[in-house]
């Protein structure tokens, strides 16, 4: 939390639950907006997420599309919220970003980044180093905390929140096997009150440029993490 703070400022770290709160039911009305085919709401949702996790929510909602069904999403009342988990990056740019998109990427380009970055990881903060240039972790934590560092900050924000989701097929053509022509049916209507976690990631900030930087939602419920690590297990396997 020190070298977070010492990157961001207390006052960032200490509204990050609200911000989580503010932006969750705003996503899900842009989502919604997004799979009805209305570009201002996908042009703000690229904003908001970052590259990898927009990626993935458009491939879902061009799959649904084609499937003629439609997402529905409504976060109408949000309980509580907590930070569940706190994760701090600092090396160069380039070797998280690359891993950032490791689920996306070709399995050997994601054996090069690693091969290429070497990553030390303990208590939660992550170094990444050049192989032809390493550094210590002990020492890039030093210059991290006193500001000399570049930084990227991750939170996990669990949310427990009132939402509906809905699927609602579209039928837009005439068909003798289908008795909905020209209609809409709902395909799936959930209302509930579930756990529901936030990642938020700053961007890149070093001590020249605290004061600059920006929250961006990097993943829900772990999807875009829960991939990446079954994909490296399978270039690990194949390795083997």
């Amino acid at each position: 939390m020190r070298i977070a703070q010492t990157a961001l400022g207390s006052a960032a770290m200490d509204g990050v639950c609200d911000g989580a709160s503010a932006v969750l039911p705003r996503v899900a009305s842009l989502l919604s907006g997004a799979s009805r085919g209305e570009d201002d709401a996908t042009d703000e949702l690229s904003r908001i997420f970052t590259a990898p996790l927009f990626a993935r929510y458009m491939r879902d909602l061009d799959r649904l599309r084609s499937d003629h069904v439609g997402l529905e999403l409504d976060v109408y009342d949000i309980c509580s919220t907590n930070i569940r988990q706190l994760r701090t990056q600092t090396g160069p740019e380039a070797a998280f970003a690359a891993l950032d998109g490791a689920a996306q990427v070709s399995s050997l380009r994601a054996g090069l980044t690693r091969q290429n970055f070497s990553y030390t990881n303990i208590l939660g903060v992550t170094h990444a180093a050049p192989c032809k240039a390493p550094s210590s972790w002990s020492a890039a934590m030093q210059a991290a905390m006193g500001g000399r560092a570049p930084v990227r900050v991750r939170v996990d924000v669990e949310l427990m929140v009132s939402m509906r989701y809905q699927l609602i097929g579209r039928h837009t053509a005439p068909s003798k096997h289908d008795r909905h022509n020209g209609t809409t049916k709902v395909v799936v209507d959930d209302d509930a009150t579930r756990n529901l976690v936030l990642t938020l990631e700053s961007s890149m900030v070093d001590g020249t440029d605290a004061q600059h930087f920006e929250w961006r939602v990097a993943d829900i419920d772990y999807l875009l993490s829960s991939e990446r690590r079954v994909q490296y297990e399978l270039d690990l396997a194949r390795t083997l």
